[in-house]
């Protein structure tokens, strides 16, 4: 019988590699597909910090076999990067006039220019450190940072290495020189650090110079949550995980074999951490590429539409309160989200704001108009998840930010993580009769990700959802469960259950003759129960599709086991990042948005929330979204039976699900 699961790393990298799937494609503009390697780039160096470490650590068959398999898939992506990079994006630039010195005679005219760059600027930050390995001496590798390994034959003849940093955390990375005869040239701080080693090294003679980088694990654990200054703990893991244990080096595939033998002393590195790379690391600065020609070669922009019901100029209170709100991000404008809070921050009648915050933009408005609200003479109380990995610093600051403004604030529950995205504003009528206010969303408090990411924000005033959030928050300030919610799930209450419950419902009904189907749209699927659910729910007949974009452990299409599932990934310019639950239910659809995958560690380590959809327009349109992003066939990819995606070959006409979304809303916008 074949094996019906995929290890998630490797589920993982499948889906990085339909990051460069839209890198290769040349239907997107030039410089988004430049964007599209920055995105692989990024994934990959976060790859290599998490998930790699467990595998490294536990010297086993299984585990070695595994990293071995990780090791090939990663290779076969970087060559394709390279491929990518140097014969498409290089000389398509160049096409239009845009020249990217790397490798290439410099002109004349801008030798100069380099030379005062460097000595004036760059040689700022450069810091030399020589290696001598025969004497005792600690090397050290700052996580991600660019450095240069240098072979050096001083007069003696002997020779010498040294490493220097590359100080891209300082300086752009990218530079524009000036233009030539209509012609635009980029150069990096790279090849100008190379260009100039010279005046680094007066007295010897340099033999290579060739990129490195060190990758460390910055996955932690934190020892008994319940006891002492869980703020202390997280502060010291933070800055413990910069020394963390190296995972990947990676070093130019042009280095001599004495040269990697030296770095391998150096930084005490095993065999299995060293990794061929190119002579250039840390693609994700690709980000920042000049573009000297704007617009040209950029894609097409698509501004956040208008919502009409909110732009009647009435308080947006009382339009939430005559009729429940749903808005799909970035298609609509989030100044929505923005003005909620910023009316609730400065309206006489609101008594009280309560919010959950797990990733929040490091300028965040919302996070100015919950301290404007407090020094309003509001009552806020935030949950700030200072446990949210890679943003725990930003989330400290804003804590105390905001706690100097006299918000209480609530820190991470032991053992748990806060990851749903819930917010509540209570306001007082004439007659002094509290009123309540909800926003439940998909995706996080953070109007900067609102720009990429897709997702739902729903706006309610209903008391079905409110009473249920109350409960929620109650948890939150007490840590003791009291009634479960009644109308929302909350993982850590009922999410999981009643989530087996809803596909024994569809399995039943199946078994008595009746509709029966399954729609998931998820970021990840490898939640045990869950998955043999699904199996349970496949071998009764029901009609399973799953949309995911991420890791998905469990393979579809395998007989006997999972082959009513049928799976897909949608990889576009915006980052699918909603989670739409839906199920059949015999033709009367029961829909859920929710924050939470279908993942061991948002359904039982994990608060979130999923909340059911009534309303027959917002079920309409969620159906709607469904239906484009299943008929879409340029961006949608079949995910096989072996876990590998297939992109589809029309015969008919392209279809691409996120453009006719967004011309669908602007269309249907009411």
């Amino acid at each position: 019988m074949q094996n019906y699961l995929i290890p998630s790393e490797i589920s993982w990298l499948s889906f990085n590699n339909c990051i460069l799937d839209e890198a290769e494609d040349v239907q997107n503009s030039l410089f988004d597909r430049i964007k599209f390697l920055a995105i692989h780039s990024s994934n990959l160096d976060e790859f290599f910090r998490v998930k790699i470490n467990k595998l490294l650590k536990k010297n086993t068959k299984k585990n070695n076999d595994l990293l071995a398999q990780i090791l090939k898939e990663v290779n076969l992506q970087q060559n394709k990067f390279g491929k990518i990079w140097n014969h498409l994006i290089l000389p398509e630039l160049e096409e239009n006039n845009i020249i990217y010195y790397e490798n290439q005679e410099i002109q004349p005219e801008h030798l100069n220019e380099i030379e005062y760059y460097f000595k004036s600027i760059i040689l700022s930050y450069i810091q030399v450190v020589y290696i001598t390995i025969n004497q005792p001496r600690t090397y050290f590798l700052n996580n991600r940072s660019l450095y240069f390994l240098v072979k050096l034959k001083d007069r003696k003849g002997n020779y010498n290495y040294a490493y220097l940093n590359i100080p891209s955390d300082k300086l752009e990375r990218f530079k524009a020189l000036e233009s030539l005869e209509n012609k635009h040239y980029i150069i990096s701080i790279d090849t100008i650090i190379k260009r100039c080693l010279s005046f680094v090294f007066p007295t010897e003679k340099v033999i290579s110079c060739n990129a490195i980088k060190l990758n460390r694990d910055e996955n932690y654990l934190i020892e008994d949550e319940n006891s002492g200054d869980l703020i202390a703990k997280i502060e010291a893991k933070v800055e413990e995980r910069k020394r963390g244990s190296a995972t990947r080096f990676l070093y130019d595939s042009n280095m001599d074999s004495d040269s990697v033998l030296i770095c391998k002393k150096a930084f005490k590195l095993h065999n299995n951490e060293m990794i061929k790379g190119g002579s250039h690391h840390n693609f994700y600065d690709l980000f920042k590429f000049p573009n000297p020609v704007k617009p040209k070669l950029q894609g097409i922009s698509y501004p956040g539409l208008r919502h009409e019901p909110f732009e009647n100029g009435k308080s947006i209170f009382d339009i939430i309160k005559k009729e429940n709100q749903l808005l799909q991000f970035p298609y609509q404008s989030y100044y929505y989200v923005l003005q909620f809070f910023n009316q609730a921050a400065i309206n006489k009648n609101v008594t009280e704001i309560k919010i959950t915050l797990y990733r929040i933009s490091s300028q965040s408005l919302i996070a100015n108009a919950l301290i404007s609200a407090a020094k309003n003479g509001k009552k806020v109380t935030v949950f700030v998840e200072v446990k949210a990995r890679f943003d725990e610093y930003n989330n400290l600051f804003w804590a105390k930010e905001m706690k100097n403004a006299g918000i209480k604030i609530i820190h991470s529950l032991p053992n748990l993580k806060v990851h749903a995205k819930a917010a509540m504003i209570t306001m007082k009528d004439k007659y002094d009769n509290k009123h309540h206010f909800g926003y439940l969303s998909t995706g996080n408090f953070n109007e900067n990700t609102a720009s990429v990411y897709s997702d739902f924000g729903f706006f309610t005033a209903e008391s079905k959802y409110t009473n249920d959030l109350k409960k929620v928050f109650a948890f939150l300030k007490t840590k003791k469960k009291g009634a479960k919610p009644k109308h929302i799930l909350a993982a850590g209450f009922n999410m999981k259950e009643k989530l087996l419950e809803l596909i024994d419902t569809e399995i039943k009904n199946k078994k008595a003759g009746k509709t029966a189907s399954i729609f998931l749209k998820i970021n990840g699927l490898d939640e045990k129960d869950i998955i043999d659910k699904l199996i349970e729910a496949s071998n009764a007949d029901v009609e399973i599709t799953i949309i995911v974009r991420g890791i998905c452990t469990l393979l579809p299409g395998i007989k006997n086991i999972s082959e009513n599932i049928k799976m897909y990934r949608l990889v576009d310019m915006f980052l699918e990042h909603s989670r739409i639950y839906k199920f059949g239910n015999n033709g009367k659809e029961k829909i859920y948005l929710s924050s939470a995958d279908m993942l061991s560690r948002n359904l039982n380590r994990r608060i979130e929330v999923a909340f059911p959809i009534h309303d027959e327009k917002h079920i309409e349109e969620i159906n709607k979204v469904i239906e484009l992003q299943l008929a879409d066939n340029t961006k949608k990819r079949i995910i096989n039976s072996e876990g590998f995606n297939e992109l589809e070959f029309p015969d008919e006409a392209p279809r691409r699900a996120q453009l006719e979304i967004y011309n669908w809303i602007a269309q249907n916008n009411a």
